[in-house]
């Protein structure tokens, strides 16, 4: 889950399975060693992080929570925050896992970008899905080498071999959550 079961854990994470796992996170801050000054017992809960939803009134959800390593009075902190994001979020994009995971199975599949951003029905522009196309594209050694890591040569397969080592529902989410980086091309 990320706070409770790794109660001595030495920096904090960087995803959160859902927003149950997102607020238990809060009761844990205090264990975490900032990863930029190495303080412990710093870390206070400091506010969501908000954006674009894919769909809903206003498109503003919470994407993930930012923490504060506190600096004021005798604390040691740095004063900078950390953000923890939902697995289902890859950052600084609009799009969800499941909507990208969507499209590019269509492109897996052997469609072109536009009958597969049809298909995908993700409700953003054909702009984006060229862009998350070459994204996608970039990220590919990456992605390749990391589902060759100890489990033999390169699969042929991609979007098989993905949902193997993922499973079926939301493999982006999965491996956000399980890797503790974001997903290859998407990443930050």
């Amino acid at each position: 889950m990320g706070g409770t079961a790794e109660r001595g854990r030495v920096s904090p994470p960087r995803f959160a399975a859902d927003l149950a796992a997102l607020r238990e996170l809060y009761r844990h801050a205090k264990h975490w060693r900032c990863p930029r000054c190495g303080c412990r017992g710093t870390f206070n809960g400091h506010g969501a992080l908000r954006g674009l939803a894919q769909s809903g009134p206003g498109k503003d959800a919470v994407r993930g929570r930012r923490f504060l390593c506190s600096g004021r009075g005798r604390r040691p902190g740095c004063g900078r925050t950390w953000s923890v994001v939902l697995a289902t979020v890859l950052r600084q994009f609009s799009v969800r896992t499941a909507a990208l995971w969507r499209f590019c199975l269509e492109l897996l599949g052997g469609l072109g970008v536009p009958a597969a951003w049809e298909r995908a029905r993700t409700g953003f522009s054909l702009e984006s899905a060229y862009r998350w196309r070459r994204r996608w594209r970039q990220g590919e050694p990456a992605r390749r080498s990391w589902l060759c890591r100890g489990r033999g040569p390169p699969p042929e397969d991609l979007a098989k071999a993905i949902v193997a080592v993922c499973g079926a529902a939301d493999p982006l989410a999965v491996f956000q959550q399980r890797e503790q980086r974001g997903w290859p091309g998407f990443g930050s």
